[in-house]
């Protein structure tokens, strides 16, 4: 298992502190100690974290500004609030809807029960607020070996982007990626697309099933309340196929959209699947050797 990197915020971040003691003398996390609010978000905006721990009371403010923070700028990191303060009282303060995970720092087993909640979080990511696939991690370390920068990938899947919008007639087309935290657009057609978070996502629904995934209107699809904006105007019609791996991973997608419902026929279903089988041909084309692995993400 990879170390859990976990940014622990607490004005005392003395080794002897429960539960920080207990965080570093686990081999498999790796701690690092901030004591503000302010210093938290810094390091939030220029680290990836896999775990937050954090202290109710805070010189410049409390736990829950760290973890509002946290979920608006890495919303399916995980987010432990350590705090002798009531649950009613977290409660009131915390906005609707924030997702964390709450322990008493007045318990014997408060050490113990962080350490617990920071495993399971980062392991089985818990928190998102997005739903993963079931093999998430081996789809991301399979994501590793494919050099998505190589110039024929690129050509091919503008391309199938352009013949998709094409044979579809829809203003907008593209093929995704789906990486740990966004949503990497390696080719669109009808807009200047590039990266998105992978919160809000269409495309990450995509990717759970196999086959192809139809969004008639958005409008009527309580998963996606909030509209998907393009450049032009609201998008009311999604169609994706899933793009998957030889080993059955699911790695990104091959979309069109409109700013009009549409249906879609069983035919559609079947080019659309086409296309995406041919980006995963390309796909391997460009893998690297195995046990060859890409730079670490910053």
């Amino acid at each position: 298992m990879d170390e859990i990197t976990t940014l622990f915020v607490s004005p005392d971040t003395t080794a002897a502190t429960s539960p920080l003691r207990e965080l570093v003398s686990d081999t498999d996390i790796s701690v690092v100690c901030k004591t503000t609010v302010e210093a938290a978000k810094a390091f939030i905006a220029d680290n990836i974290v896999d775990c937050v721990v954090t202290a109710y009371d805070l010189p410049d403010g409390t736990g829950i500004d760290v973890i509002t923070h946290l979920r608006e700028t890495a919303p399916d990191t995980g987010a432990i609030l350590v705090a002798d303060a009531s649950l009613d009282q977290v409660t009131d303060e915390a906005s609707p809807g924030l997702v964390l995970e709450f322990v008493p720092g007045d318990q014997p087993a408060t050490g113990s029960r962080v350490v617990q909640l920071v495993k399971s979080t980062a392991e089985n990511r818990s928190q998102t607020a997005y739903p993963v696939p079931p093999s998430e991690t081996e789809r991301l370390e399979v994501l590793e070996s494919y050099k998505l920068d190589d110039e024929r990938l690129v050509r091919a899947v503008e391309r199938v982007s352009d013949l998709a919008a094409d044979h579809f007639e829809t203003p907008y087309s593209s093929v995704a990626i789906l990486t740990e935290r966004t949503q990497e657009i390696l080719a669109c057609t009808g807009t200047s697309w590039d990266r998105t978070p992978r919160e809000g996502s269409v495309c990450t629904y995509t990717i759970l099933h196999d086959g192809v995934s139809v969004v008639e209107d958005t409008l009527t699809d309580p998963r996606f309340e909030a509209t998907i904006d393009a450049d032009d105007g609201e998008i009311r019609f999604y169609a994706g196929a899933t793009i998957n791996t030889s080993e059955g991973y699911p790695v990104g997608t091959v979309c069109i959209y409109d700013e009009e419902p549409r249906e879609f026929t069983e035919s559609d279903r079947q080019y659309l699947s086409l296309l995406a089988a041919d980006v995963m041909d390309w796909l391997e084309v460009v893998r690297r050797p195995r046990g060859s692995r890409l730079p670490a993400e910053v």
